[in-house]
């Protein structure tokens, strides 16, 4: 609550001192970029293994399927391909055991397994497209956050009251470039 008074302090001395205007065009729907995207997922695993680092163990907070999509989002972001023996180490259980999360993601359509093209011994896995939607609405806040700390000023969509068409239409058209975004990337 501290932190979300000092931001409405900060906002509301820069309106005041003309810093910031609500009725900036640029503002309005502003879309994240792929790197404010990759900054938001980057924090979000940093902050990961520093608590790891910190209790000296990754066992007591083992949550292995949220780090095989967390490095698979990364993995779309970046426009790279992870192998299945990466997302295995990036999941930090054994192998084995890896791969039975993996068997679930897949059951539940959230990641697809693939073959290399030129060697079929390589076989990749990637998000879905709906486990990709879903992972941009999961970190959507956060990267808008993230974002206007970085800009100092808040999207237009921030003053839109949400459950209200507007935002709703806004908010859609955000997630609509995001994606668009990331699978320009994946194409290219």
């Amino acid at each position: 609550m501290k932190i979300l008074a000092e931001e409405l302090n900060d906002l509301i001395m820069r309106l005041e001192a003309g810093q910031l205007s609500l009725d900036d065009p640029e503002e309005h729907h502003q879309t994240p970029t792929i790197e404010d995207w990759m900054d938001t997922v980057s924090e979000t695993y940093n902050l990961r293994r520093h608590r790891e680092k910190i209790f000296e163990t990754s066992q007591l907070f083992g949550e292995p399927t949220w780090d095989i999509l967390l490095d698979l989002f990364m993995a779309e972001l970046k426009n790279v391909k992870m192998q299945t023996t990466s997302v295995c180490i990036g999941a930090q259980v054994p192998q084995t055991t890896a791969l039975r999360w993996i068997a679930l993601l897949e059951r539940e359509d959230l990641v697809r397994r693939y073959r290399d093209n030129e060697d079929s011994r390589r076989v990749y896995i990637q998000l879905t497209d709906s486990a990709l939607r879903k992972l941009v609405q999961i970190f959507y806040d956060r990267c808008f956050l993230m974002m206007n700390k970085k800009k100092h000023h808040p999207p237009r969509l921030s003053q839109l009251k949400p459950g209200t068409s507007e935002y709703d239409e806004a908010r859609e058209a955000i997630l609509g470039e995001t994606l668009s975004q990331i699978k320009l990337r994946k194409h290219s």
